[in-house]
């Protein structure tokens, strides 16, 4: 369909205004591929005045040559084709950056028939191509986290059932533990699952157990954040521990406590945690005559979420449980390693 030629100067100066208010870039080339108009949005982000960009080419403008190049061949197709050529490219802008431009260049007939001009449109997709990357991002991610999830609750049942006196006894033991899982996944959502501090872990496995903060829990550490992974492992840990301990260790006398503490070094590559959960004060310990769900958890599963080495002591005076894991983040200001909590 061909517009109308417009007559009078006022509906020009109504195209122009229309051309000009747009955010999008718009221009037209002539059949030796040079420019013959271009928007005020175009010579901005070239950086150009009129006067500088009029009858020149891409390459001349200063487009890379592979560019110019292939808006080269895609003008000789909308010339031979007479269809419209559209397509996306990262292109300079000035001030802004690499951005993705999406552009469709359309053919002009003239009256004759033929192709007279190629006229062309470029938008600015960068924020929406981020926008949807992200989406698809957060949907993979969310598919790779509830696959991981339920695959710990089928191995939890299984194996809890699997070391339970009974039906009731494996149920109330799955509903503790589904509920530890439930509190740590809480701890990452605030955080957008992007990493969880130790303190915020280890507060949400050990309120059950505390009728105040400090009277059975004795706590020291700096902030220090650990992934998703680590930090569900380690909060699945603790709760094995804090159910232990209130069965047969510390907390199961009102003179028993339960220390924890963690480190953090962040030594370039080497940057790790460090994390201890000693018991005293509660009645002599003797080392189980059989490994359950827990006792596996805490020495091989564990092992295999921090990446690192974990150690499971029954020492006479109290369970002593160690932990070492690498980090991923590390400061590199050469401040001391006490990372801020978010």
């Amino acid at each position: 369909m061909q517009l109308a030629q417009p007559r009078d100067p006022a509906t020009l100066r109504a195209y122009e205004a229309l051309l000009q208010a747009t955010p999008d870039l718009l221009y037209v080339f002539d059949l030796q591929h040079r420019f013959v108009y271009a928007n005020d949005a175009l010579l901005a982000m070239w950086g150009m005045t009129w006067e500088e960009a009029a009858g020149k080419t891409c390459l001349e403008v200063g487009y890379e040559p592979w560019h110019a190049a292939m808006h080269d061949e895609e003008i000789e197709r909308v010339i031979a084709t007479r269809a419209p050529v559209r397509g996306d490219v990262p292109f300079p802008h000035r001030v802004k950056g690499v951005r993705i431009y999406d552009y469709i260049f359309t053919p002009v007939i003239g009256a004759d028939g033929e192709v007279e001009a190629i006229a062309g449109s470029t938008r600015d997709v960068t924020d929406r191509r981020m926008h949807e990357e992200h989406l698809e991002l957060l949907v993979n991610e969310l598919n790779h986290r509830v696959k991981n999830t339920l695959s710990t609750v089928q191995s939890l049942v299984r194996q809890t059932l699997g070391t339970a006196d009974d039906l009731e006894d494996g149920g109330s033991r799955i509903e503790s533990r589904l509920l530890a899982l439930s509190r740590a996944h809480d701890v990452l959502t605030r955080e957008n699952w992007h990493s969880a501090d130790m303190q915020d872990i280890v507060a949400g496995v050990i309120a059950p157990y505390e009728s105040a903060p400090g009277t059975r829990f004795k706590i020291s550490g700096p902030a220090c954040r650990l992934t998703p992974q680590r930090a569900l492992a380690l909060a699945m840990a603790l709760h094995e521990l804090a159910s232990n301990a209130v069965q047969y260790g510390a907390l199961s006398r009102d003179s028993g406590e339960v220390h924890i503490s963690w480190d953090c070094t962040h030594a370039g590559e080497g940057a790790a945690m460090a994390f201890t959960w000693r018991e005293s004060g509660g009645p002599q310990v003797q080392a189980p005559t059989r490994r359950g769900f827990g006792s596996r958890l805490l020495e091989r599963g564990l092992r295999n979420d921090l990446g690192g080495e974990v150690e499971l002591a029954w020492a006479p005076d109290g369970v002593v449980f160690r932990a070492t894991a690498p980090l991923e983040t590390a400061p590199t200001d050469g401040a001391t390693p006490q990372l801020e909590r978010r």
